[in-house]
């Protein structure tokens, strides 16, 4: 431990020597607090390269895989296109098993030209890709793949296989939405970093409308609901009576033969018995062919578009949602219809507020604590700005390590408040004790107290980056990605802070006490805090 301590009492003396050289002029001090707010500026200015989220993607080792076929496709069609998928999929190393659904992708999506499945991957030490490498892998090699849509994305629990970016175009006209709604997608495939782009505004199936003639209904003394009621016993049947057996109670249903109505030529031949004689239905209606919708959504109660779209690896959601506005906000929408974010995109833009109201409420409630101890009310001001110096080495780590700013990023962000005024604590605290009750001016005091604090604020602040380091590098099997950007936040908030606090806490205080000598013997007769 001989050369360790040596090795301190060199760093001791060599900080004191250019603290020294700082106090001597108050030029290079004030040269040094301008490059280090240029060095703050020019950070601040690189967070623009800085992707945003709402929360780590973690590799659980699920995938979902969504299909659609074209309106009109029956069961058995959608069956065997599913089939020559899950063949593909058989020959992958990394998949462990595949369930699949047929007619459905959710609760909201139903229909036989659908399907899901959930495919889990083997376990993330027995495979060399990760779950997004294996999802762009099916993407390509499921493209050939001709007349159906194909989403492919990686799942995790806090999105519960929802699509990463979800938004609504909402307004007052249902065909106006669908226009626009078009338009913003097909302007967002220049986006880049967006994949597996849908919205709810598509056609469903084909189907027959019959739109009644109401003056010629008034004539045959017939009403629409009565035209309704004859049309739906007709087509769908109507419940007539029920048959009891052995206590088993079924219903009697009356209904047209399927042979009599399975054409729109049948159908207009259905006949009608209104009061003044029995009718056509041709003779009281108009019937057309119209496309439907498979689902109209709404948001707050008004109708919407849904737009949905995945991130692709090596993006982030920031910079997706950045895209989409911009390309709403050059549209210039028409006033009754904006866009509303939803799922994750909402949550992302909701927890960085509350994430900047928990940043200011911790700033004040430390200012209060620091008030308390130091007894001054400027002084908790110096030791705060050691924060934002911490600022400088968070943003370089992200950069530097390509990580993104989220959830987990912001709530180190808040922790790194209380850790990193320790080292102006102990660097003032004592600097206060030699000024007041040992009658030692202010340079004095600093030239004393900050190099006998300098190993223990080297000492704790090693210990805590080393601590981190396991964190910083994603150890460990499960949730690594989601403990990662604490250790890489709170390892570089330390390092530069630490580095730049041993030298700007005392040259400001310096600066800012001036060069008058106190000769007092207690903390009564004091002037300078």
């Amino acid at each position: 431990g001989i050369w360790l301590e040596r090795m301190f009492q060199s760093w001791d003396r060599a900080y004191g020597a250019t603290l020294s050289w700082f106090f001597r002029s108050k030029f290079r001090g004030a040269a040094f607090i301008v490059l280090v707010l240029a060095l703050l500026v020019s950070s601040l200015g690189l967070s623009k390269y800085i992707g945003f989220d709402f929360i780590p993607s973690i590799d659980e080792g699920r995938i979902a895989l969504k299909v659609e076929m074209p309106s009109g496709y029956s069961l058995d069609e959608t069956a065997k296109k599913l089939e020559t998928i899950e063949n593909r999929l058989k020959k992958y190393d990394e998949i462990s098993h595949i369930w699949t659904t047929l007619g459905t992708q959710g609760q909201t999506s139903i229909g036989v030209n659908l399907a899901a499945m959930n495919i889990k991957l083997v376990d993330k030490d027995k495979r060399t890709k990760s779950s997004r490498e294996v999802v762009d892998k099916i993407t390509r090699d499921l493209s050939d793949i001709p007349n159906v849509r194909i989403r492919v994305s990686s799942v995790f629990s806090v999105t519960s296989g929802r699509a990463d970016v979800e938004c609504y175009l909402v307004g007052q006209n249902l065909d106006s939405l669908i226009v626009y709604s078009n338009r913003i997608a097909d302007l967002s495939k220049t986006i880049p970093g967006l994949i597996n782009l849908n919205t709810s505004a598509r056609s469903g199936k084909p189907e027959i409308t019959i739109t009644p003639d109401l003056i010629k209904l008034n004539d045959a003394g017939l009403t629409a609901s009565a035209l309704a009621v004859t049309l739906r016993g007709s087509v769908d049947g109507l419940v007539t009576t029920h048959y009891k057996d052995q206590g088993e109670e079924y219903d009697i249903r009356v209904q047209m033969t399927r042979e009599t109505i399975d054409s729109p030529e049948k159908l207009a031949d259905i006949p009608i018995v209104g009061a003044s004689g029995t009718y056509l239905l041709s003779q009281l209606a108009e019937i057309t062919f119209t496309s439907g919708f498979d689902k109209i959504v709404h948001q707050n109660r008004a109708v919407a578009v849904m737009i949905e779209a995945d991130v692709a690896k090596g993006y982030t959601m920031g910079d997706i949602t950045k895209g989409i506005t911009r390309i709403v906000d050059d549209m210039n929408l028409p006033s009754g219809y904006h866009l509303v974010w939803g799922g994750m995109a909402k949550e992302m833009n909701k927890t960085a507020m509350d994430m900047l109201m928990a940043f200011l409420i911790a700033v004040v409630l430390t200012y209060m604590l620091l008030a308390a101890m130091l007894e001054s009310l400027t002084q908790p001001l110096l030791i705060l700005g050691t924060v934002p110096l911490s600022i400088i080495g968070v943003l370089g780590s992200l950069l530097i390590t390509g990580l993104s700013m989220n959830i987990i990023s912001m709530l180190s962000i808040v922790m790194l408040i209380g850790i990193v005024v320790n080292n102006a604590i102990l660097q003032l605290d004592y600097t206060n004790i030699l000024v007041r009750e040992r009658g030692k001016s202010v340079t004095e005091a600093l030239l004393e107290a900050c190099p006998t604090k300098l190993k223990p604020i080297i000492m704790s602040n090693i210990a805590i980056v080393i601590s981190m380091v396991p964190m910083a590098m994603g150890s460990g099997a499960a949730g690594s990605e989601l403990r990662q950007p604490m250790g890489v936040v709170t390892i570089g908030g330390i390092i530069a802070s630490t580095l730049l606090s041993i030298y700007v806490i005392p040259v400001v205080y310096h600066m800012i006490s001036g060069k008058k000598l106190v000769h007092v013997k207690n903390a009564t007769q004091s002037g300078v805090q």
